[in-house]
């Protein structure tokens, strides 16, 4: 069967299960502990994804949840694939908001944004599918302690693995227009020049050996481009970045907060990424860290290796007193492979593994620490085939 086929098949059956992607999430409550994610929060991620189609469980789920003592913060960000039901979802949604003649401004704008970007990825000779594939991911952030704050999902491009590598003699720096340029177009704001310059001053920071792994917006936000760069190995080559970047922290402090874990060998054999917001004034004061496994980073297996991998850092993470114990035991638990699910038109197979772990940095200090994870739901045969992380093509979007 051609993955494409799997795929359309996958989704059919999961419209069979719930109307939602919150009423599926409501069914598969019990796969996760209270520990990792409450009774209030799991409300507001149902409630959330409710506004959401069931078939975007057919692609990977990312959910994200701090591991330290706070208890609020979960996230959640789903793919969504050109070509697949979910993408004719948001396609439609536009298509009829554009039949009864309201504008981008009176919609959603992370709806619309979603859908504007999907038409530009669309035809295969498209210049932002070059730059970014066929894929768009939607990352909703709750806070259950301020459940009537809605903030619009942040929307994002995920640059296929090349095209955006470091170059700082601005060779690629084209490429980094047509993205900016569709988000622009997506989100009906202005292009700044001003901002456009930041942006590309902080892509020319970077080495050859890292690269621009994601640009996202905020379209509920008029100004601001969420940049993630990926590749960083040890923490003084993301310190060494930040200096080239012109981050307003301090490098060496993120050296220093850290160093314990690299001096337990916590960091040993990870691939760090970080990411930031950049507008006209320069780089944002808040840092996130992102931890990913460099073992499972480049292999056709995607994320689908054993849990051991992880353990340095869950170790050093106890031993350093960073996180509640009892967090990490349970995320330990819930990341042991695979399990069968018995639904209204048959047997799943759910995917669970640990994604990447997140330290979110500012003011010289760690302000919280989450773990990620992800989550995949698969009909009955064969497992499917992921590829590695960030290519951006659709035989590999199932791996980020």
């Amino acid at each position: 069967m051609r993955l494409e086929d799997e795929w359309a098949a996958n989704e059919e059956r999961l419209l069979r299960e719930a109307g939602t992607l919150g009423g599926l999430l409501e069914r598969i409550r019990g796969l996760f502990s209270p520990r990792l994610i409450h009774d209030r929060e799991w409300e507001g991620l149902a409630g959330r994804a409710a506004e959401l189609p069931p078939t975007l469980a057919a692609f990977p789920l990312w959910l994200g949840f701090p591991l330290d003592e706070p208890r609020e913060g979960t996230e959640l960000c789903v793919s969504v694939v050109g070509g697949t039901r979910s993408a004719a979802f948001f396609r439609d949604w536009g298509s009829a908001r554009i039949s009864r003649r309201e504008s981008i401004e009176n919609s959603d704008p992370s709806t619309a944004s979603i859908a504007s970007l999907l038409e530009q990825t669309g035809p295969q000779d498209s210049p932002l599918r070059r730059v970014a594939g066929d894929r768009v991911l939607l990352e909703h952030g709750l806070d259950a302690a301020k459940p009537h704050r809605r903030r619009g999902p942040e929307v994002s491009l995920y640059p296929i693995r090349s095209t955006l590598a470091g170059d700082p003699t601005g060779g690629r720096l084209r490429d980094l227009g047509v993205a900016l340029d569709a988000i622009d177009a997506a989100t009906g704001r202005e292009p700044d020049a001003a901002a456009r310059r930041q942006v590309e001053r902080v892509y020319l920071a970077l080495d050859p050996h890292t690269r621009i792994g994601g640009i996202g917006v905020l379209p509920s936000q008029t100004r601001g481009t969420r940049l993630t760069g990926l590749g960083f190995v040890g923490i003084r080559d993301v310190a060494a970045f930040l200096e080239r970047a012109e981050w307003p922290g301090r490098p060496g402090a993120v050296v220093s907060l850290l160093s314990g874990l690299e001096h337990r060998r916590a960091l040993d054999g990870m691939h760090l990424g970080v990411h930031f917001e950049v507008n006209a004034d320069g780089v944002g004061p808040t840092l996130e860290l992102h931890v990913f496994c460099r073992n499972t980073m480049y292999e056709n297996q995607g994320w689908f290796k054993d849990k051991r991998y992880w353990s340095p850092l869950m170790d050093g993470l106890r031993q350093e007193g960073l996180t509640v114990p009892e967090k990490l035991s349970e995320l330990a638990k819930w990341s042991s492979g695979s399990r069968v699910l018995f639904g209204r038109s048959g047997p799943f197979v759910a995917l669970q593994r640990i994604h990447h772990f997140k330290f979110v940095l500012a003011e010289d200090r760690i302000h919280r620490i989450k773990g990620h994870v992800f989550l995949l739901m698969c009909g009955g045969g064969p497992r499917p085939s992921t590829g590695p992380e960030g290519t951006g093509s659709r035989r590999s979007a199932r791996a980020r």
